[in-house]
C-alpha cells in the first residue's frame, strides 16, 4: 500500500470516528480473570507448548506465559487461549 493510500484510510478512519486502533488492526488483548485470553489481529504462531505462546503481530511480538495453555479456537486473524495465565509481554 503507497503512503499516499495510507494517508487516505488515516483520514477516512478519522472521518468516521474510527478508534485508531482498529483502524490500524493493532493487536487487541482480552483477559477474561486469570484463565482464558482472547487475541485479535494476530499474523501467524511462531511458539506453542503447555507453558509458552508466542505469537507474531503487525508490530510485535506477543508471549503468553503460563501452565496448561490450550488453543481453544483460532481464525485466521483471532483465538482464545485457556489454561492458567500467569505473564503476558509485548517484545
Amino acid at each position: 500500500m503507497s503512503s499516499s493510500e495510507k494517508s487516505f484510510f488515516r483520514r477516512f478512519a478519522q472521518a468516521a470516528q474510527i478508534p485508531e486502533d482498529l483502524s490500524a488492526q493493532a493487536v487487541l488483548v482480552q483477559l477474561a480473570g486469570q484463565h482464558t485470553v482472547l487475541v485479535e489481529n494476530y499474523r501467524g504462531i511462531l511458539e506453542y507448548s503447555c507453558e509458552r505462546l508466542v505469537l507474531q503481530t503487525k508490530t510485535c511480538r506477543l508471549i503468553i506465559e503460563g501452565s496448561g495453555l490450550f488453543i481453544s479456537y483460532y481464525t485466521g486473524d483471532e483465538m482464545k487461549i485457556t489454561g492458567h495465565i500467569d505473564q503476558i509481554h509485548y517484545c
